[in-house]
């Protein structure tokens, strides 16, 4: 493994790793309980204070089965490190350990090949995109697998398993992270039934007393192998509502959720209190209340920093401030400093990406928004790749931090063949199973926009739609039954990127600037196959594009450079 944990078991009450470790590598350090525990992983707190080079943080362990706990730090600058740890109740196998250890730089190199080697990502200065920590930007473009901490999608006997035929299958896609519940089964199901693992079930017998270690083991492995392949984790904690059958307290979500920030705090990721949390409030009888006080106490137990927020319903039926298909209803709040969207999983709910996206943004203080959760590439739909390429354009150039694209049959890793009857959620258009859903050709196209925007200083692009011309009137917002009009970004007004839906064969399409006097390089841009092409010559000097090459009733990407005179 590229990343691969150092591991250090405490036999005596000083320790040192005697090799360097690499920067944000994780050390976990074992220790063991010298008492015994009714409910270890809920009555027991384990941490170590860990300082360093610019650092000093407590940082929090979780229980690991029988006596073992577990705490999980890593170095954020080369040099030296100490720690010392503790615990409450007082233990004398957990309190009053100590040790050391060095950590270096990655190289150049090193860094390019994995990224999350530059760091722990988080909002960028600004607060419009991610970030690395060593400030490189971070190009979030999320595949969607909610069930992949399941048996269905096991990782194999020697990492061959589906696990990793998707992770390879999306990687070579361009995508950059993966959307995964941490817990899957329990919501978002009718009876809350839960999905095992290769570890068994997260908590045995449906008890939320008894959480079982080995399922959290298997995630681990899970969880190592996103990163070691480079990419990031955006990670809700479950769906707590949407059943007929609530098995958590906000109690025992807020202990559930401390277990989860403790445990893979060392790992890149965006953190979610909870998917679509409003049905914990019509089935669960929860309040907003609840999930701040569960944010709140992430937070305490977050000392890298992760950027924390929590995934709404993508549906308007909710009652005020809940409707906006956002996490805004918690804008403000001390725990939640991005926010995530669903706009809904229809076609006639794509418009709302731009319409959400321009409500968000407006908001004080700036914070980066990534539409976690769009219309869903399925099989029924023949213009399914059209509509992937859409939403993932419409999405940056109207200015999201990240896109999060999904497929029906694949978020849910549909397998009709589980032998214990946990195939994966079936919805109202039926879905394929998961080996046809990872072909739709959606999945292959979205990429060719980081393709084309990463070449350019994408984090700077500014939303410029409603400048543009068409026909010679102003541009109009797209709607339920119309996503034909353009879309426009520009950086310091020397670059243009417009991407110019179907529908627009025969409109004149007009940028707000006057090339008579400017030297310019023009390109139409392919978002099926990610290939440039030059521009017709006959750019016009009024700031009208050139005619779409064949065939001009498709969508396509238009690329303008000036160098002013």
């Amino acid at each position: 493994m590229l990343l691969s944990l150092i591991l250090l078991t405490l036999g005596f009450p000083e320790a040192a790793i005697t090799a360097p470790v690499q920067l944000w590598q994780t050390v976990e350090i074992t220790m063991q309980a010298k008492d015994r525990y009714e409910s270890p992983w809920t009555d027991v707190q384990v941490w170590v204070d860990l300082e360093g080079p610019g650092f000093s943080e407590r940082c929090y362990g979780f229980w690991d089965g029988d006596n073992t706990f577990r705490v999980r730090v890593q170095a954020t600058a080369p040099g030296t490190w100490t720690w010392r740890s503790g615990a409450a109740p007082e233990d004398a196998g957990l309190a009053g350990k100590s040790g050391s250890f060095e950590a270096q730089s990655w190289t150049d190199a090193e860094k390019r090949a994995n990224p999350n080697r530059r760091g722990q990502i988080r909002t960028a200065e600004g607060g419009r995109y991610f970030a690395y920590a060593d400030g490189t930007p971070c190009f979030l473009l999320a595949d969607t697998l909610w069930a992949g901490n399941t048996a269905r999608c096991g990782m194999g006997d020697h990492e061959d398993g589906p696990f990793f035929q998707y992770l390879a299958d999306r990687r070579e896609k361009g995508f950059t992270a993966i959307l995964m519940q941490a817990i899957h089964g329990y919501g978002d199901y009718p009876n809350g039934q839960a999905h095992r693992n290769e570890g068994g079930y997260a908590f045995l017998d449906r008890d939320a007393a008894r959480l079982n270690p080995a399922y959290f083991q298997a995630l681990d492995q899970r969880m190592q192998a996103i990163s070691d392949l480079g990419f990031v984790t955006a990670i809700p904690a479950m769906w707590w509502g949407k059943t007929k059958q609530c098995v958590f307290t906000p109690e025992e979500a807020r202990h559930i959720t401390v277990y989860l920030a403790a445990r893979y705090g060392t790992f890149n990721s965006l953190w979610c209190l909870s998917g679509e949390y409003q049905y914990t409030f019509r089935d669960c009888d929860w309040k907003p209340n609840d999930f701040n006080a569960i944010g709140a106490a992430v937070q305490r137990h977050n000392p890298w920093h992760h950027p924390l927020s929590i995934h709404p319903s993508g549906g308007t039926g909710w009652a005020p401030p809940h409707n906006v298909q956002s996490s805004r209803p918690f804008h403000g709040e001390s725990w939640l400093d991005h926010h995530w969207l669903q706009t809904g999983q229809s076609i006639n709910r794509m418009f709302n990406i731009v319409t959400r996206l321009a409500e968000n943004r407006a908001m004080e203080p700036t914070l980066p928004i990534f539409c976690s959760e769009a219309y869903y590439e399925q099989a029924t739909d023949p213009e399914s790749a059209y509509h992937s390429r859409w939403q993932v354009w419409t999405a940056y150039l109207n200015g999201v931090a990240g896109f999060g694209y999904g497929a029906q049959g694949l978020w849910q890793f549909l397998d009709p063949r589980d032998p214990k009857g946990e195939p994966g959620k079936m919805t109202r258009h039926p879905p394929v199973p998961w080996r046809e859903a990872i072909c739709l050709p959606g999945s292959a196209q979205v990429g060719n926009a980081r393709k084309l925007l990463t070449t350019f200083d994408w984090q700077t692009l500014e939303p410029y739609r409603n400048e543009l011309r068409i026909d010679g009137k102003p541009n109009w917002q797209p709607n339920a039954k119309d996503l034909t009009p353009p879309h426009a970004a520009h950086l310091d007004r020397s670059t243009w990127i417009v991407y110019v839906p179907r529908g627009n064969a025969k409109r004149k399409i007009s940028l707000p600037i006057n090339t008579a006097r400017q030297t310019m390089q023009a390109r139409w841009y392919d978002p099926r196959t990610g290939v440039k092409m030059a521009a017709r010559p006959d750019i016009r000097k009024d700031g009208s594009l050139p005619g779409r090459p064949a065939p001009s009733g498709e969508d396509w990407v238009f690329v303008l450079e000036l160098e002013h005179d």
